[in-house]
C-alpha cells in the first residue's frame, strides 16, 4: 500500500501534467469545426477528443505564459493551438468539398496558419472570407500563407488590415482571387514579407505599401495591376526583393527606387514601363539580379549599370534599347548572365566582355551589332550553347581557326577572293542539310536549318568535311 503522504505528493506532481494536456472547451470546439470544414482525414472528435494532448501533424499547441503577476495557474497551464497547417502530407489533407473556414481566426492564440494546395476542386469553389474587423483586432496571428489553391475565389479581403501582428503574408497562386490590393495594407507595419503573386488582382499598387518600413520582400508579380509604380516604395530601406513583373504597369521607374540600397533582386519584366533608369541606379551596390525584359523603354543602355559590381544576372531583352553596349559592362566582374537580345543595339561588342570570367550565358541576338567578334576560342568553348550572336548581319569572326567550322549566323571577316578565306566562308544550305542528315539534327534536337547560334557550330565540328 502506498503511504498517504506519497500518494498526495504524486497527485500534486501529476496535476500540472494533466492540466497541461487540457484545452479550453470553447477553443477545442472551434478547432473541431475548422477540421470538419476542411479535412476528412479522420473523425477528429472521436479520435482526438483532446487534440493538444496528442497533437497530430499540422497541429502545434503550446501553454500560455503565466504573466508577471502569476495570474490563475490553472488557466495559464492550458494548452492552446498556435499553428495549423493544411493541404500537404503529412499535414491534414483537404477534402474535395473543403470550405475556407473564417472561424479559424477565432482561435485566440493562433500564430501561424497555412492552406497550401488545399482548395483544388473546381466543382466546389470556396470563397476567401475573413471575420469582421472587430473580431480580428485581438488576433496574434504572425504568419498567414494561403498558396496554390486554384479553387479559392473572392476578392482580397480588406479585413486583412486588422491582422496587425502579421509578419509574413502570402496569398499566392490562387488564380481566382481578384479585386484590388486593400488600401489598408499599409497598416500592417510589422510585415517583413508580402507575397500576393500569381493571382488575378487589378487596380493600382497602393502607395500605402510605402508605410511598411520593415518589409524585406515584396512580390506582386503575375497579376493584372495597372498604373504607375508608386514613389513611396522608395522608402522601404530594408527591402531586398522587389518583384512587380508580369503586370500592366506603365510610366517610368520612379527615381526613389535608387534609395533601395539593400536590394539584391529587382524584377520589372513584362510591363509597359518606359524611359530612363533612375539617375542614382549606380548606388544599388548590393543588387545581384536586374530582370527587366519586355518593356518599351526605348532609350540607350545606361553605362551606370556597369557600376553594379555584384550584379550576377542582367536581363534587358526586347525593350527597344538603342546605341552601343556600354564599355562599362566589362566591369561587371560577378556577371554570369547577360541577355540583351531583340533590341536595337548597334556598334561593336565590347572586347572587355570576354574578360568576364564568371559569364556562362550571353545572348546578343537580333540586334544591329557589327564588326569582329572579340571572343577567343577559350571564351567560345566555355559558353558553348549558351552563346547566341545570331541575327546581327554585321558581325563576323576574324580568325576562323579559333573554332573550325564557325559560320552559321556569323560570317568570316575575310574578303572573298582572299585565298584561304574563300574556303572558310559560310557553308551552303545544301552542305548544312547534309550535316543534319548525317546525324546532327537527331543528336542535337534543337539544331536545324534555322539554327543561327554561334555555339551550334561546336556540335557540328565532328561532322565537318575539312
Amino acid at each position: 500500500m502506498v503511504p498517504a503522504s506519497t500518494a498526495l505528493l504524486l497527485s500534486l506532481l501529476l496535476l500540472p501534467m494533466a492540466a497541461a494536456a487540457a484545452m479550453d472547451a470553447a477553443e477545442r470546439e472551434t478547432l473541431f469545426r475548422v477540421m470538419e470544414a476542411v479535412s476528412a482525414d479522420r473523425d477528429w472528435r472521436s479520435e482526438s477528443p483532446d487534440p493538444c494532448s496528442a497533437p497530430w501533424p499540422g497541429l502545434e499547441c503550446k501553454p500560455a505564459g503565466t504573466g508577471a503577476g502569476g495570474g490563475n495557474a490553472a488557466a495559464s497551464a492550458l494548452m492552446h493551438v498556435t499553428r495549423l497547417d493544411f493541404g500537404v502530407e503529412p499535414n491534414p489533407t483537404c477534402k474535395d468539398a473543403a470550405a475556407f473556414p473564417p472561424e479559424v481566426f477565432s482561435l485566440p492564440h493562433l500564430q501561424s496558419l497555412f492552406f497550401v494546395d488545399c482548395f483544388t476542386n473546381p466543382a466546389a469553389a470556396t470563397t476567401l472570407t475573413l471575420p469582421a474587423p472587430a473580431n480580428l483586432s485581438s488576433s496574434g496571428l504572425q504568419q498567414l500563407s494561403i498558396r496554390a489553391n486554384p479553387s479559392l475565389s473572392g476578392t482580397m479581403p480588406p479585413e486583412l488590415a486588422s491582422l496587425r501582428s502579421l509578419q509574413v503574408l502570402t496569398i499566392s497562386q490562387n488564380g481566382l482571387v481578384r479585386g484590388e490590393i486593400p488600401q489598408g495594407i499599409g497598416e500592417l507595419t510589422s510585415l517583413v514579407r508580402l507575397d500576393l503573386s500569381y493571382n488575378s488582382l487589378t487596380g493600382p499598387v497602393p502607395s500605402q505599401i510605402g508605410e511598411l518600413k520593415s518589409l524585406v520582400g515584396l512580390d506582386l508579380s503575375y497579376n493584372s495591376l495597372s498604373g504607375v509604380i508608386p514613389s513611396p516604395i522608395g522608402g522601404l530601406r530594408q527591402l531586398q526583393k522587389l518583384d512587380l513583373s508580369s503586370n500592366n504597369l506603365t510610366g517610368g521607374i520612379p527615381d526613389t527606387v535608387a534609395n533601395l540600397t539593400s536590394l539584391t533582386f529587382l524584377a520589372l519584366s513584362n510591363n509597359g514601363l518606359t524611359g530612363h533608369f533612375p539617375p542614382g541606379i549606380s548606388g544599388l551596390r548590393n543588387l545581384q539580379y536586374l530582370i527587366m525584359d519586355n518593356n518599351p523603354m526605348d532609350v540607350p543602355l545606361p553605362s551606370e549599370l556597369g557600376s553594379l559590381a555584384r550584379l550576377q544576372e542582367l536581363r534587358l531583352a526586347s525593350s527597344g534599347y538603342s546605341g552601343p553596349i556600354p564599355e562599362a559592362f566589362g566591369r561587371l566582374v560577378s556577371l554570369t548572365t547577360l541577355s540583351l537580345q531583340d533590341n536595337n543595339l548597334t556598334g561593336q561588342i565590347p572586347a572587355a566582355l570576354s574578360r568576364l570570367g564568371r559569364m556562362y550565358h550571353l545572348n546578343l541576338s537580333n540586334n544591329g551589332l557589327g564588326g569582329a567578334v572579340p571572343f577567343d576560342g577559350a571564351f567560345l568553348r566555355r559558353l558553348g550553347r549558351n552563346l547566341d550572336l545570331s541575327g546581327n548581319s554585321g558581325l563576323c569572326l576574324e580568325d576562323r581557326s579559333i573554332l573550325r567550322g564557325v559560320g552559321v549566323g556569323v560570317g568570316s571577316c575575310r574578303v572573298a577572293g582572299g585565298g584561304d578565306g574563300d574556303s572558310s566562308l559560310l557553308r551552303s544550305s545544301a552542305t548544312w542539310r547534309g550535316v543534319m542528315k548525317r546525324g546532327g539534327g537527331s543528336r542535337f534536337g534543337l539544331l536545324g536549318p534555322a539554327c543561327v547560334v554561334v555555339s551550334c557550330l561546336f556540335a557540328l565540328n565532328e561532322y565537318a568535311p575539312y
